[in-house]
């Protein structure tokens, strides 16, 4: 009776592990080293000069890019390839609501009462950092440093290449 339950439970467990490794059913099990893109894009607001853009691919033909200049080649290794795409899994990144852009508060009316607002953030700095996994790819603009998890998947891309 041990033996079948401790074997049941197991079993059970296994299951539900492998449900959750993908919380989001789009995002691929399985894909190839060639099947992988990352990119970081970093726009300025108001028309300012400074954007860049950052593209690590699989395939080994990355690239690093300041104001639409020429592209400036990046070496990648595997192992900091494979480091980037755990980190995204582990930070819930696609799970991540895609933009940022409204930010919401609360406020107290003058009958006590707690009203939600949201403002549209307007032509302000923002980062863009996607990652496609074979047919599957995933976006979230940051702005603000929000989300944090985003914010800090893209503060570790640019110390890999911005020094």
């Amino acid at each position: 009776m041990y033996k079948f339950a401790t074997t049941l439970l197991m079993t059970l467990g296994m299951s539900l592990m492998t449900n959750n490794l993908s919380a989001n059913s789009d995002v691929p099990l399985q894909y190839t080293l060639k099947e992988i893109s990352i990119s970081l894009l970093h726009q300025t607001g108001h028309g300012i000069p400074g954007g860049y853009e950052i593209t690590i691919n699989g395939s080994g033909n990355s690239f690093y890019s300041r104001n639409n200049e020429t592209q400036q080649p990046l070496s990648v290794d595997k192992k900091t390839l494979l480091e980037l795409v755990n980190d995204f899994y582990s930070s819930h990144f696609f799970e991540l609501a895609d933009t940022y852009t409204v930010k919401k508060q609360v406020v107290l009316t003058s009958d006590d009462r707690v009203a939600t607002t949201a403002i549209r953030l307007m032509d302000i700095a923002s980062k863009r950092l996607c990652i496609q996994l074979a047919d599957y790819k995933k976006c979230v603009t940051i702005v603000n440093e929000q989300p944090t998890e985003a914010a800090q998947l893209s503060t570790k891309i640019e110390k890999l290449f911005m020094h």
